[in-house]
């Protein structure tokens, strides 16, 4: 059951601009353990590939979410290092 300062908290987000919004990922990340995710999925990567089309030709294309964003040079799609898996989105 949520409190109601969090219930407060929660309702609040919405309304946030995004430099508010990156900093409360900043601060959660570690607490969500992102982070050893991230290395962990490096430690099983071969080598970096399209979801898509299975190109290994891409390029970086900017961030989401704290996240690095790839461009797939064949398909032109773009991908991150979460996709393709089950925690995707």
């Amino acid at each position: 059951m949520r409190s109601p300062r969090f219930k407060k908290w929660f309702a609040a987000l919405p309304v946030l601009n995004q430099p508010q919004r990156l900093q409360v990922i900043d601060a959660l990340r570690p607490a969500a353990g992102l982070d050893q995710l991230l290395a962990l999925l490096d430690g099983f990567r071969t080598e970096r590939c399209c979801p898509a089309c299975a190109s290994t030709r891409w390029h970086r294309h900017g961030q989401a979410n704290g996240l690095q964003r790839y461009r797939c040079r064949e398909c032109r799609r773009t991908f991150n290092d979460l996709s393709g898996t089950p925690l995707a989105r």
